[in-house]
């Protein structure tokens, strides 16, 4: 076990570094075009987005989970999950060029059905990624994955910042997602090995795990785009802009940031197997989560406002609220998404649909309910509130299954939860002193406010808690291995 905590370990450094890399990348490129483009050029795009991943639907059986989680997977199995791929893929791209047509008339946006029939192209050609990549995470070869997502994510980067400065419109956006999509495809190709060959013969054994799989994932597009084909219905496509990039910007550094260690968490429980093993680590893992990540979405929505304006520009004040509630929810999040592999590694998927069933079932009342009275922002204290009824029914289920106690989750998230509290209000009202001062300045101050606040309250109730082992000693044991290793060695003075 210990072995396969160190791999999880070297997998979550990857995986980080990946993704941060990704994301990175990802961030200055919304910043950039936000500038280059208008918020209705980002809406057109979501539109289309939340039609293919509507058809997405008809093959989202989550295969990739099933070879993971099945530790004897043959090739017939490989195979078979790249027939069912292919086959859905080409599905969900016929469908996407049918409804070019009728989904522009449903958002009375003409210039949909042009960017439809793109979508349609990017989802043929994503139908043939090879299935063999899916290898690296189940035999934990994190730094291949590391180099598939940094290479496809690079490419697509510069191509869509240059075709945004000269083209000045959504065209930019569908150009960058073709090429992305290309890319991924000759990448899993030349990255590994693997031939696949057209079979259906395990289709039995897979459709037995991923039946809930597909139950889960058709609730999870409802939590996820639901609201945004409400938004683009009732406000149209500048408001679903400032929607869609406000969703992204406040989640970046919290949903995107864990991701990787959900990418690793999850084949490290399925190679664990014993409950009693899993839940230590999945305590390790969610301390790490709320020392590490809550802070940098609470810390957004400290300073959503002088960040709009330096970074996005006058265009986009209107998503400012949005933003601070979308990040608090997204922080909040961000703490439960380590359940699902858990759930999924011991073999009960239909646990992931239950509860997406019942994240689901508040969450339409509530968007009707407050963006009636609120418009855009409404969806934004629609998920919010949504997601703390959503904490207390995971970490219920998790905690049913794993047998730990309430106690000892709240060990690992009290000091962190004190602390990101500490932050926020000492930064908001340091932020309406400074509301006269330059923004570059003020934004600047109220980050490193943040951050020095933040780890002194950490690391003052740490200290008065007696040191314990956890999240925060292995997070100053790796500051001070990366410090000592950066160090130059001294030299040794012979004695003659």
């Amino acid at each position: 076990m210990n072995q396969i905590n160190q791999s999880m370990a070297r997998g979550v450094v990857w995986m980080m570094g990946a993704r941060l890399l990704d994301r990175s990348i990802g961030i200055v490129s919304t910043l950039v075009l936000t500038r280059l483009l208008v918020p209705g050029d980002f809406g057109l795009v979501a539109m289309a987005t939340a039609v293919g991943g509507l058809l997405d639907l008809l093959g989202s059986f989550s295969f990739d989970a099933a070879l993971i989680q099945k530790a004897n997977a043959e090739r017939r199995h490989f195979d078979t999950v790249w027939t069912f791929n292919l086959l859905f893929g080409l599905v969900s791209a016929l469908g996407l060029v049918l409804l070019a047509a009728p989904a522009a008339v449903f958002y009375h946006e003409p210039r949909l059905t042009d960017v439809m029939l793109v979508m349609g192209l990017i989802y043929g050609i994503g139908a043939f990624t090879n299935v063999g990549v899916v290898t690296f995470r189940k035999e934990l070869q994190f730094r291949q994955e590391f180099i598939f997502i940094a290479v496809r994510r690079a490419t697509t980067f510069f191509l869509t910042l240059g075709a945004a400065y000269l083209l000045r419109s959504y065209w930019a956006l569908l150009l960058g997602m073709t090429v992305g999509r290309l890319v991924n495809v000759i990448m899993s190709y030349t990255m590994n090995s693997y031939r696949p060959r057209l079979s259906l013969a395990a289709a039995r054994e897979l459709f037995h795990f991923s039946k809930w799989m597909l139950i889960a994932n058709c609730l999870q597009f409802l939590r996820h785009d639901g609201c945004t084909f409400m938004i683009g219905k009732v406000f149209g496509a500048n408001a679903l802009g400032i929607y869609s990039v406000s969703y992204e910007i406040s989640n970046l550094p919290t949903s995107e940031l864990v991701a990787p260690i959900n990418r690793v968490s999850f084949p490290g429980y399925a190679k664990m197997g014993q409950t009693e093993v899993i839940a230590q680590s999945y305590l390790g893992l969610l301390g790490l989560i709320a020392l590490l990540i809550v802070p940098v979405g609470v810390g957004i929505a400290a300073v959503a406002d002088p960040l709009v304006r330096t970074l996005l520009g006058d265009k986009w004040l209107e998503a400012i609220p949005l933003i601070a509630i979308l990040a608090v929810s997204g922080a909040l999040t961000a703490t439960q998404t380590n359940n699902t592999a858990v759930w999924v590694a011991l073999g009960r998927p239909q646990k992931v649909s239950l509860v997406q069933g019942c994240y689901v079932a508040v969450l339409f009342p509530a968007l009707y309910f407050f963006i009636s009275r609120y418009g855009i922002v409404g969806a934004g204290y629609a998920y919010l509130f949504t997601q703390l009824v959503d904490v207390l029914i995971e970490m219920r289920v998790t905690r049913t299954m794993l047998a730990f106690s309430w106690a000892s989750a709240l060990r690992v998230v009290w000091r962190p939860l004190l602390g990101v509290t500490t932050m926020y209000l000492l930064v908001r009202e340091l932020d309406a002193v400074l509301v006269s001062q330059p923004l570059i300045l003020r934004l600047l101050t109220d980050s490193l406010t943040g951050a020095v606040v933040y780890c002194l309250v950490i690391l003052a109730l740490w200290r008065a808690s007696g040191c314990p082992p956890g999240a925060e000693q292995l997070s100053l044991g790796r500051v001070k291995s990366v410090y000592a290793a950066r160090r130059p060695a001294r030299r040794v003075v012979s004695p003659h």
